[in-house]
């Protein structure tokens, strides 16, 4: 890649550089704020790629690792597991099993060097320098104010102007950069360019290194401050998906720039200087050991992969034709593998696997809430809204409650108690915590939310795509339960990742509730059965909400069930409760539990969600490895640890491909996100991890800081991944297991491209379940095993 300076000599266009800063962009994640915050692919952007070669891309741009160490390796092959037959399965003409294990012992490292800014060069020239940390929290200290959600009563004047346009505009008057020992900031920055786009022209003109390319030039800029720049990214996202224009990414590019660039001007008076900087050539990484570390972590994970699939197939089918008394339709979240395994065990209970969205996307309302949020996959734009209306006494409650709330926000930040506020308050405040979070519950109780955007023809298409999507147009129940899930916790920014995905992380009450009353109108089963699906007179849909934190399920509108389902709902409720005690039983142990039972282990549990010292209320889907879609008898019994996102799918009533299109290009990407974000949380906390709860602080209501600056955090807590004194989630890329035909499968994939770079280049595998034989896709089918 010529830098912008060698393309201009040649004649090459602005167009091909501009192109150039969009594929850069391009490669950015997003990040979702903490008030839905939800698991983001953190390789967005790279999945064109192979793996491997995008683990040297990010060791080279950003010094993230997305592999284990060599020792790491190598003690788990001498410990057994990783056998000589998972080395073999990754093996092949090119690099050998034998060769895999020597280029491990022979102690060779990847080498390489990492690209460089201004400000690192700086400081690798002369020791505490310290121009990156610099960089990165003026960066982000003009981030907080400009992108604030009104967490801060002191509003910037430059905040409307935009980032760009308002971060040149109050820069001038910053005098810190001066302090700081950059001489002429101001100065700098009065001569930039108006416009964003002039100004990363006018700084690359300046500094644009000729011994590396320019896309990873500016992909490092960008790395820097990924937090901020992955946030300005979802902004962006939730722009284009509304068919907005938003040029906010392009600004914080320009920004960083501007910052590297100031520091060039202010050193260039050395000729030595800028010779070094022009000059420096980067040694390249030594492919051939990536590519065997690559292969080594595709060992660490077929085992694994392997005795899954062949406990899959060899699952035959019962062939049970007694109409079950009770179905409850769960999220296909990992946690609820562990919950409907016990459920399943009770008599007359059938569970089915679906998005816990469950087919209906939808923008809500809450009762008393000035807008609605999105609840349903991030993929999505909704096209429904609903919202729950106010009793009189509700609206005061209500009015009550956010009025007792802004007047503690307003003492926490005020000028003459911020500082002091801790001290203050002490150990009270938990008590205000407790009582504000508890009244919003209280007071935010209202009657079922209520369609104000579908007609009667909406709604029933609505639930043929439900029912169709899960598997569920015949075999009804009399009862059937639609249990969404969520989990509470105090004090803690990232609660709303312990919430439904699929509900972009929200509860998925509402949708359940939405679902089941959808279901129940006579109108739209008149409607479905002239589109085939006929729904049993005497099949009643009762919504409710599987509480992660607890393993309680809360039922909704149980006043509403018919008194002659009243004995099979009464077994419902007594299953919920036996499961509820099983699930939290085999959970214990690993929320450090394991010595209570019964009343005492329920109450440890209900404690974690109500201190607020926890930092780890529950473990979320730590440990997630797999997704199975496919008739439930093939994972029925098995005890699959909590690691499984469970889908119902069978191929047999999907002639037109449409529901295995659907799964493959929704819960299969939305696994993957969550997937690969545990995965980079764990290979490297420094850079894809938000880092230890306890020194979290809240950034303008948007995301988290460590300590008192740098950049924002994204991914996950340290707490979600390790129990303070190892880490716990085993790092192994997404297997999908489908039961379909392997033609079919590559029908779909042929036509879904961004899905099927997914699997060919590596970032999560897959396995066709086939005729009682598990197959393998790499490059073509192979059995597996």
């Amino acid at each position: 890649m010529k830098t912008m300076i060698e393309a201009e000599s040649t004649g090459e266009s602005e167009t091909s550089i501009e192109k150039m800063v969009e594929g850069v962009l391009a490669r950015i994640p997003p990040l979702w704020p903490l008030k839905h915050f939800v698991a983001v692919n953190p390789f967005t952007g790279l999945t064109g790629m192979p793996f491997a070669e995008a683990c040297g891309l990010l060791k080279r741009n950003a010094g993230a690792s997305l592999l284990q160490g060599r020792e790491d390796y190598l003690a788990a092959y001498r410990a057994g597991d990783i056998r000589r037959d998972d080395l073999e399965a990754v093996a092949d003409e090119k690099m050998t099993a034998a060769e895999l294990v020597a280029a491990l012992e022979s102690g060779a490292e990847t080498g390489g060097e990492q690209v460089l800014t201004v400000a690192d060069w700086l400081d690798s020239k002369r020791a505490h320098a310290h121009w990156s940390v610099f960089v990165v929290e003026e960066i982000s200290k003009w981030c907080g104010v400009a992108l604030d959600e009104n967490q801060t009563t002191w509003n910037s004047p430059w905040k409307g102007m935009g980032l760009y346009a308002g971060w040149r505009a109050a820069a001038v008057h910053d005098h810190n950069p001066e302090a700081f020992g950059l001489h002429g900031f101001s100065r700098f920055v009065r001569a930039l360019p108006e416009n964003a786009g002039e100004c990363v022209a006018r700084c690359l003109e300046l500094i644009a290194p000729q011994g590396v390319a320019l896309e990873d030039f500016l992909h490092r800029e960008l790395m820097t401050i990924s937090g901020w720049a992955g946030y300005v990214q979802y902004l962006v996202r939730e722009d284009v998906m509304r068919g907005k224009a938003n040029g906010a990414l392009h600004d914080l590019l320009a920004i960083r720039l501007a910052y590297d660039a100031a520091l060039y001007a202010a050193k260039v008076a050395s000729k030595d200087f800028e010779k070094e900087w022009q000059g420096r050539v980067y040694a390249k990484a030594d492919g051939r050991i990536l590519e065997a570390l690559t292969r080594w972590q595709g060992a660490y994970e077929f085992g694994y992969q392997a005795n899954l699939g062949k406990m899959l197939a060899r699952a035959v089918d019962p062939q049970v034709s007694q109409r079950a008394r009770v179905q409850a339709v769960f999220c296909i979240d990992v946690r609820s593998e562990i919950f409907r395994r016990h459920l399943e065990a009770m008599p007359g209970m059938q569970t089915i696997g679906f998005a816990g969205f469950f087919g209906f996307p939808l923008s809500h309302r809450p009762a008393g809430a000035a807008e609605g949020a999105t609840r349903c996959p991030v993929l999505l734009v909704p096209p429904v809204a609903t919202e729950e209306p106010l009793s009189a006494r509700e609206a005061g409650d209500f009015r009550m409650y956010r009025a007792e709330k802004g007047a503690w926000k307003a003492f926490q930040n005020s000028a003459a108690s911020c500082f002091s506020f801790v001290e203050t308050a002490g150990l009270a405040f938990g008590a205000v915590l407790g009582r504000l979070n508890r009244a919003k519950g209280e007071c935010c109780e209202a009657p079922e939310p209520g369609y104000v955007s579908t007609d009667l023809e909406g709604r029933i298409g609505l639930a043929e795509g439900a029912l169709r999507n899960m598997s569920l147009t015949k075999g009804f129940a009399r009862l059937v339960l639609i249990c969404g899930h969520g989990s509470h916790s105090m004090n803690n920014p990232h609660a709303s990742s312990l919430d439904c995905g699929a509900c972009g992380g929200h509860a998925g009450d509402v949708n359940a509730r939405l679902a089941a009353a959808t279901l129940n109108e006579e109108a739209v089963r008149v409607g479905l059965a002239d589109r085939g699906i006929q729904i049993p007179a005497d099949t009643f849909f009762l919504a409710g909400l599987h509480d992660t934190l607890t393993d309680k399920v809360a039922l909704y509108e149980q006043e509403r069930i018919p008194a002659s389902h009243a004995a099979e709902a009464e077994e419902l409720k007594l299953a919920l409760a036996k499961t509820g005690s099983a699930t939290r039983n085999e959970r214990a142990a690993m929320l450090g539990l394991g010595g209570l039972a019964g009343e005492k282990l329920d109450r440890a549990v209900r404690a974690r969600g109500d201190d607020i010292s926890q930092v780890r209320p529950e473990w979320g889907l730590a440990n997630n490895a797999a997704l199975v879609a496919a008739p439930r008898y093939r994972s029925a019994g098995l005890n699959l640890s909590g690691r499984v996102f469970l889908h119902d799918y069978e191929a047999g009533d999907d002639p037109e491909l449409q529901v295995l299109t659907l799964i493959l290009c929704a819960p299969v990407v939305v696994a993957s996100w969550i997937n690969l974000q545990y995965y980079a949380s764990r290979m490297d906390p420094a850079i894809y991890g938000s880092g230890d709860k306890a020194l979290h602080n809240v950034v303008g209501g948007i995301g988290v800081m460590e300590g008192n600056g740098g950049d924002l955090r994204p991914g996950l807590p340290l707490q979600s991944i390790h129990d303070g004194e190892k880490f716990v989630h085993e790092p192994r890329r997404l297997t999908v297991y489908l039961e379909a035909e392997r033609e079919n499968i590559d029908r779909v994939l042929d036509e879904q491209t961004g899905v099927r770079e997914l699997f060919d280049n590596g970032w999560i595998h897959l396995v066709a379940l086939e005729g009682g034989v598990a197959y393998r896709r790499r490059g073509g089918w192979e059995r597996l095993g």
